[in-house]
């Protein structure tokens, strides 16, 4: 069942294969020098994602796993994107295999553990996760940890017995026969230590799942409520001060794991986190029950997916901002209610439990991206934030239909689950593969991307960059203008807009709109670079050599800039400077044949000119 239902996720995704290098793509894997090179492996660990790329700004993101990740695809693909591609629907079908042991092992039932992962495995939330190449943030980071917490169940069920225990009374049969089935065992062995290699084996995958993504710190948590909710004790009395008291025995390790990663975290980004949406709490709390509402609709109807939208945060309370979406989500916090009581009052206490684990499964992980200081305006929700969410609504809907399945004659009980696995299999498997389609290039995902966020400048501005690209700059340029005509300090569209006159020519005006952009914000290395190559056509040798040495300044490790600076000098006669640049440049990156050449040209040139 296990291999039917990873290669089932995998072909969904096959088509993924001839999709190339998208959005983020571009500057995080074609364009940064830190997965060109292992001598930047050791930086992985020290600064933000972006740190090679904008080395004068701060960051969010401490990933150095991931950043691992893309080192080793770049050595094992280069630029050949079906390779990277190959790699993301691998880590999706891993991670799809683990949800099926984890639902086994919770569930004690294989057809359970079967649709779990199915759901999960072809849900279309995911195709953000699997079709986009940067977007494999979210299943590497749920292979490590859902990974730590399969290994954590099987440590519960490896404990030894204490004597004291051996003679309490035996488990009812149909518990042994959930322990037989691979679940993770009878919780009898209460205060027993658990098995120290499983032990060991989860803490060291959920130290990885931090350093993949910072989301996973909701681990101990999960752990903390899985406790909570599973552990047993035969004293009704002393029943819940013993199970929270081994609810925080059980996640204090992965307490101890979070501060030190707290720590590494806060020395490489110089803080926890810093704050990108300037707002308040009050316009963060009004804007939470529209975010809410957003995953939990995309999680039971997940149709008409973008990697963009329109909802941005409230500023002011009203009811169609607040109430309206608060409404439906008690309606859906009332549908769950019931299947909860219904699961609980028909089945045994192994579904009880599960289902109510599926249900923190759902909302926990939800939780960091409530954080909306942190995420860009305009852009506070995505569809990859459900991805370890997908995993709770999956088993509590595979919990529902195999209690939906039991209240059925014996000889019937496999006709419900075979309807629901062909519903499911067909209508999610057509959703994801007609969804995943505007990945396959920059101009399909933009031009959906504006038709859900028609308001979105960034999506406009992208949509621009894409068709000066594709070498269509009659089509970009006006979308530039667009938007600074909405916005006029829109730093994006400005610089983009100086970049394509200088790419059409148009010299003056590339030169106007790259220094506007500058002013707008100086932190960017490459509006310096592009204003140097601009001024240098123009014969404003002095300033473009100050603006090439103002670009190395901000990144010192760009491809090209010091071929820039030395392309300068060589015009203005300084041929030793030129030479120097040129040697430099080489050094940095050997495969800049163009360099090569230009040096070699002008050593010619030097050689010729000697008597």
């Amino acid at each position: 069942m296990e291999a039917l239902v990873c290669s089932i996720t995998a072909l969904v995704y096959v088509a993924t294969l001839s999709f190339g290098f998208v959005y983020d793509d571009v500057p995080q894997i074609l364009n940064n020098p830190a997965i060109h090179s292992w001598r930047f492996v050791p930086q992985y660990f020290t600064s933000h994602v972006w740190a090679a790329i904008y080395p004068n700004t701060t960051g969010n993101y401490y990933r150095p796993l991931f950043l691992l990740w893309l080192k080793l695809n770049y050595a094992l693909f280069g630029t050949k994107a079906a390779g990277w591609h190959m790699t993301n629907i691998a880590c999706h079908v891993l991670a799809t295999w683990l949800v099926f042991r984890i639902a086994q092992q919770l569930s004690g039932d294989r057809l359970t553990a079967f649709l779990t992962a199915l759901i999960f495995g072809l849900h279309p939330a995911h195709v953000e996760n699997v079709a986009w190449i940067s977007g494999v943030t979210d299943p590497l980071m749920a292979c490590f940890l859902l990974g730590s917490f399969s290994a954590f169940l099987s440590s519960r069920t490896s404990r030894a017995v204490p004597e004291a225990e051996r003679h309490e009374p035996r488990a009812t049969s149909q518990e042994q026969s959930y322990g037989e089935k691979g679940g993770f065992g009878l919780l009898a062995a209460r205060g027993s230590r658990p098995a120290p290699a499983f032990k060991a084996m989860s803490l060291a995958l959920f130290a990885l799942a931090l350093l993949s993504k910072e989301t996973a710190i909701v681990l101990p948590l999960l752990i903390f409520a899985f406790v909570l909710i599973f552990e047993r004790d035969h004293e009704p009395r002393a029943k819940l001060a013993r199970r929270l008291t081994v609810a925080l025995q059980q996640s204090a390790p992965y307490l101890l794991l979070v501060l030190l990663y707290a720590l590494a975290r806060y020395g490489a980004l110089g803080g926890w986190s810093h704050p990108t949406i300037p707002i308040g709490w009050t316009q963060v709390v009004l804007t939470w029950p529209a975010v809410l509402w957003f995953y939990a609709r995309h999680l039971i109807l997940p149709l008409r997916l973008s990697e963009f939208y329109s909802l941005d945060y409230v500023s002011h309370f009203s009811a169609s901002a607040v109430l309206s979406p608060l409404a439906f989500l008690l309606i859906v916090a009332a549908a769950v209610t019931f299947i909860l009581i219904f699961i609980g009052r028909n089945s045994n206490a192994r579904s009880r439990e599960a289902a109510r684990f599926a249900l923190v499964l759902i909302v926990v992980p939800l939780l960091p991206v409530l954080d909306l200081h942190s995420l860009t305006v305009g852009d506070i929700v995505h569809d990859r934030y459900l991805y370890l969410s997908s995993v709770g609504f999956a088993l509590l809907i595979a919990l529902l239909i195999r209690e939906l399945a039991q209240r059925l004659p014996e000889k019937q009980r496999t006709i419900l689950p075979a309807v629901f696995v062909a519903t499911i299999g067909v209508a999610f498997a057509a959703l994801t593969i007609t969804q995943q389609m505007p990945w396959a290039s920059d101009i399909l995902l933009y031009t959906c991307g504006l038709e859900f966020a028609p308001a979105n400048l960034t999506v406009r501005d992208n949509l621009a960059s894409a068709l000066l690209k594709a070498n269509e700059p009659e089509r970009a340029i006006p979308l530039y203008l667009e938007v600074l005509k909405s916005n006029p300090d829109f730093w994006r569209s400005t610089y983009n807009l100086g970049f394509a006159y200088y790419k059409t020519a148009q010299f003056p005006a590339a030169e106007r709109y790259l220094q506007r952009a500058i002013r707008i914000n100086p932190a960017d290395s490459d509006q310096y670079i592009y204003l140097a190559l601009t001024q240098l056509e123009l014969k404003k040798l002095s300033e473009a050599a100050e603006n090439a040495s103002q670009a190395i300044v901000r990144g010192p490790h760009n491809r090209g800039y010091h071929f820039v600076l030395g392309l300068i000098f060589e015009a203005a006669g300084e041929r030793a400077r030129a030479a120097a640049e040129f040697k430099t440049e080489i050094a940095q990156h050997p495969e800049n044949t163009t360099a090569a050449a230009e040096l070699q040209k002008l050593d010619g040139v030097s050689s010729a000119q000697r008597p």
